[in-house]
């Protein structure tokens, strides 16, 4: 009688620790569901459109502050004169993904002409554009604009393959020199820059009301290097 009593104990200490192993064990089908993934992007409205947990035209930059690290925002001046604000953040984790985002505020004829005023340190890039910083001013205002487009550089290596598969077939292609080809997606206002050989991926996203502006953007771009690559010659 002892013998089984001991037995009884043995057994329900084992039928205790499978329960316990059961409950603790996370569920593998819930863990891969993620949300806010590149690909689920949600044309709201023109001018409104929500992708990895941002709604461009809507979220500010200070709205991000805490979810993602802090950025380095600067001023850009192209040699043709274009002037683009970005904020840069380095290593954002937007689970389950590691990337790099550059962040586009929406600014007006006003805001940007403010911006130019409150401008300080100044830096010479290699592409003839010039870089600068900005004062305390000019921050705080800067985090209080939406955001319109957004940069997304996965840390990962992003193959042809996985992009099909992910985003679909493109409804066009922009050759940007002999490096780089744009994958364009209009119906989401998304434009994927896949490096031809060496790179890393870039997905450019936008509210709809800015693709065109920013295809002409992309288009110029091509056109500039090809007249780079011919020395000028007609």
């Amino acid at each position: 009688m002892r013998f089984r009593g001991i037995v009884w104990i043995v057994l329900v200490v084992l039928m205790l620790l499978a329960l316990i192993a059961f409950f603790l064990t996370p569920d593998r089908s819930q863990v891969q569901r993620f949300e806010n993934l590149p690909w689920q992007i949600e044309i709201i409205a023109e001018d409104h459109t929500r992708v990895l947990g941002i709604e461009l035209g809507q979220t500010t930059l200070m709205e991000l502050a805490g979810r993602l690290p802090v950025p380095d925002i600067r001023l850009f001046v192209e040699p043709d004169g274009t002037r683009t604000v970005e904020a840069f953040y380095a290593n954002a984790r937007i689970p389950p993904f590691e990337a790099n985002l550059v962040l586009v505020p929406d600014l007006d004829e006003d805001g940007m002409a403010f911006i130019w005023e409150e401008r300080t340190s100044e830096r010479p890039m290699p592409s003839g554009a010039r870089r600068y910083g900005l004062s305390d001013d000019a921050l705080r205002a800067l985090g209080r604009t939406p955001a319109v487009e957004m940069s997304y550089i996965p840390r990962a290596r992003w193959d042809s393959t996985l992009l099909r598969e992910r985003f679909g077939d493109p409804a066009g292609h922009l050759r940007i020199g002999d490096d780089q080809e744009y994958w364009l997606y209009p119906d989401v206002g998304l434009a994927i820059m896949v490096p031809i050989g060496r790179g890393r991926v870039l997905m450019h996203y936008v509210t709809m009301e800015r693709w065109e502006t920013v295809l002409e953007r992309l288009e110029q771009a091509g056109e500039r290097l090809l007249e780079a690559a011919g020395g000028g010659a007609s």
